[in-house]
């Protein structure tokens, strides 16, 4: 027999039916306070390019404090393959240090992260700026890096002049000599490798510039970002350090730039035009383990690393 809406048997089943969705409801919002609610948290973290590192942030959580044995960098996405690698080294002859490396900041963020004491070292791709050098934070250059322009490996092309370099970012240059479509991929306002292209090839600065302005290609914010969209693009093209692709074994082409390949005597003679520096950063001139590692990285050993994939190691700074 049917129940109708007078049967207590009837109301009896909606009560208990409405109290299973409330109590699923509750059970859902306890479990998204406990799990989803920090990682959204962490996802909508802002980029700290000004003032103090947040005390809430996720990178502070996780590198303060530090105990004895422990080294924590972070910084800018450039430095990170070759200070992994050096860091690797430095491990396995002092098997009891510990060695932290964060996933990429920013040259900005280093510099802040190191002045707010939450890393013993920042790691940065471009010279200081005139208020980081007033907070008295150092920098401690201790390679140089060719900026390459990388295709992904679809693109038959082995080279490239600067002039076509420009106009392909000016969107004059379309197509590559198969007559595929030339993909560009864009790096954020301020990125070192840009900078460093800009600063050496006018044209090129105002084309990116224009760029810029008018939202002409898509723009990546991060050096591994920008990794992964030229490996899975198929005719792209950015800019990109060779280190990158090598340590990396990145399955892109690093373009030769006006007949020269971006080697450490084409870099040396300027005929290579495009180059950055990556150095340590430091409030105080560093102690303990962070010394023992810079001297590392300015050793026989260290500098042997650096030419393997294609970095120039710099003068050790006394």
């Amino acid at each position: 027999m049917a129940e109708t809406a007078d049967d207590p048997r009837a109301s009896a089943s909606l009560a208990a039916l409405w109290a299973a969705v409330l109590l699923g409801v509750a059970g859902v919002a306890v479990l998204a306070a406990v799990f989803v609610a920090p990682l959204l948290a962490g996802a909508r973290e802002p980029p700290f390019l000004e003032g103090q590192v947040p005390k809430n942030s996720l990178l502070y959580q996780r590198s303060t404090p530090r105990p004895h044995g422990v080294l924590h960098l972070a910084g800018s996405g450039t430095n990170i393959p070759l200070t992994r690698a050096l860091a690797d080294a430095f491990v396995a002859r002092n098997p009891d240090a510990h060695i932290v490396v964060f996933e990429s900041i920013g040259s900005s963020g280093g510099v802040m992260a190191v002045y707010d004491d939450v890393v013993d070292l920042g790691l940065i791709s471009r010279p200081l700026n005139e208020r980081e050098t007033a907070l008295g934070v150092d920098a401690i250059p201790y390679a140089r890096v060719p900026v390459v322009v990388a295709v992904n490996l679809s693109v038959p092309d082995v080279a490239i002049t600067t002039t076509e370099l420009a106009d392909i970012f000016a969107g004059r240059k379309t197509r590559w000599a198969d007559g595929a479509p030339i993909v560009v991929l864009q790096r954020e306002r301020g990125d070192s490798g840009h900078l460093a292209v800009a600063a050496a090839l006018p044209d090129f600065a105002a084309a990116d510039a224009a760029a810029y302005r008018e939202r002409r290609w898509r723009v990546i914010l991060h050096d591994r970002a920008m990794q992964e969209a030229l490996a899975i693009t198929a005719g792209a093209v950015g800019l990109l350090d060779v280190g990158a692709i090598s340590l990396q074994r990145l399955p892109l082409r690093a373009l030769e730039l006006d007949g020269y390949a971006p080697s450490e005597a084409s870099v040396q003679s300027r005929r290579y035009p495009f180059a950055k520096d990556l150095s340590f950063a430091a409030l105080e001139a560093p102690t303990g383990l962070a010394a023992e590692f810079i001297r590392f990285a300015h050793s026989d050993e260290g500098r042997a690393l650096m030419v393997a994939h294609g970095y120039i190691p710099l003068p050790e700074v006394q």
